[in-house]
């Protein structure tokens, strides 16, 4: 499973590509895929997957018809980052530099003196229409450079400030070679040759920074997993892989859904505060509105938020709950936050924590230390947007939001087990 997981992280090195990826994986096991514009004709037992906007996924397999409501596992495709400026190309200092965005809250430092290349998605002009495709380049194109030691003395004791705007657009090329300024129109040339199309057949382009440093395993045990983008296309893997490894009856619909947007707050039409999870339950369940049938499909539905927990970190453990100093490899995580920046209740907890011991799969509880602000997850906004009990759960890491981060190898497969449990078990437990 592993393999696979670490396949999954290669291939996928933007949201775009996430989604494409496990879209290929729905289709293997016979997934159908509908169209938002379409009519639909939904069948018992089938499975089905939806694409929005190109990066944001759903993906069911119909109940037998007994049991009203839906069985929820929601992730998020998208991580922390350097996005490309619409115009990002500048000369400075005999350099040809590439101005970038900074998408959520990433680890900045962790970004300099990288292997970097460029990928993201393509819009065509072709016959008069527009035609979305994904974009990668393999070969290395772009560094940051840390500024050296001998310019900086004091940057090991007072430690590396970075400024967006100046600091962080990494280096393309030298602005000249034998007296010739250099094409100002480089990313157009290089998507050109790169996918094979003309300059004048691309309309537009949405661009972003990727480490091509490969995922792998660590560890004198190959006991840890390390790659970019742990957070969250750990928990896509392994909600796809829940869905699709082995054949079940669903005695309510299972569903997946993996959204775009999270690190940024999920305002947006393939975020979680969107109205795409709502409007793809409404149409499995039937539009009968004199009936309620989506009200009455919720009041029986429950949800799994799946994302990174915080590890205890061996060279700041000060900045952990000593009471809940949860572990690399030793079960899932259950996130707690009286504040609901996680969505968890006892009520919740003690769902999951049951599926965690039909499969004998350890559990561990996370709550923020107190004196520390703490994150979030689209847990709290799906139970609002869908007045649902919901979980937020994930597996122990190290270096979020860092360009490469650390997790667990067992962690994965254990996960994996519990999410098929929440899809498969007959009588998921509801409030009397």
């Amino acid at each position: 499973m592993i393999t696979r997981l670490i396949d999954y992280l290669n291939q996928s090195v933007t949201a775009y590509h996430a989604v494409l990826t496990a879209e290929a994986t729905l289709k293997s096991n016979g997934f159908i895929q509908l169209d938002e514009k379409d009519a639909w004709d939904l069948k018992a037992n089938l499975k089905y997957y939806v694409i929005r906007s190109q990066s944001a996924l759903a993906a069911w397999q119909m109940s037998n018809g007994d049991t009203p409501g839906v069985r929820l596992v929601g992730a998020h495709t998208d991580s922390p980052g350097l996005h490309l400026k619409p115009k990002p190309q500048y000369s400075n200092s005999g350099y040809v530099q590439l101005g970038v965005e900074v998408y959520g809250g990433p680890l900045l430092a962790s970004w300099t003196d990288r292997d970097l290349s460029l990928a993201g998605r393509v819009i065509l002009k072709e016959g008069g229409k527009l035609k979305v495709v994904p974009f990668k380049s393999e070969k290395v194109l772009l560094r940051i450079p840390q500024l050296a030691i001998h310019l900086n003395r004091e940057v090991n004791e007072k430690g590396l400030m970075l400024n967006k705007q100046n600091h962080m657009p990494p280096i393309l090329a030298l602005e000249s070679k034998d007296g010739v300024s250099v094409d100002a129109g480089l990313i157009g040339k290089l998507i050109a040759e790169t996918l094979k199309v003309g300059i004048d057949d691309i309309a537009s382009w949405q661009l972003e920074c990727y480490d091509t440093q490969p995922a792998t395993t660590s560890g004198l045990n190959d006991e840890f997993i390390v790659s970019g983008r742990i957070d969250n296309l750990t928990m896509c893997h392994a909600s796809i892989q829940a869905l699709t490894s082995s054949e079940f009856s669903a005695p309510q619909t299972a569903m997946v859904a993996l959204f775009d947007n999270e690190e940024i707050g999920s305002s947006t039409e393939n975020g979680a505060a969107s109205g795409f999870i709502r409007d793809i339950i409404t149409r499995v369940v039937g539009s009968d509105e004199s009936n309620h049938m989506t009200q009455r499909a919720l009041a029986h539905s429950a949800c799994i938020s799946a994302d990174g927990a915080h590890a205890i970190h061996p060279n700041y453990a000060e900045f952990h709950d000593p009471q809940h100093a949860v572990k690399m490899n030793r079960g899932p995580v259950i996130k707690r936050n009286v504040n609901h920046r996680y969505a968890t209740s006892a009520f919740t907890s003690a769902i999951f924590e049951q599926l965690c011991k039909d499969v004998d799969v350890p559990v561990q509880h996370y709550v923020h230390k107190t004196d520390l602000p703490c994150g979030s997850t689209i847990g709290p906004i799906t139970a609002t947007g869908l007045g649902i009990p919901v979980v937020d759960v994930g597996n122990a890491m190290l270096s979020m939001h860092s360009i490469r981060e650390t997790a667990g190898v067992k962690d994965h497969e254990m996960m994996i087990k519990v999410l098929e449990r929440f899809f498969t078990k007959e009588d998921l437990v509801s409030l009397s």
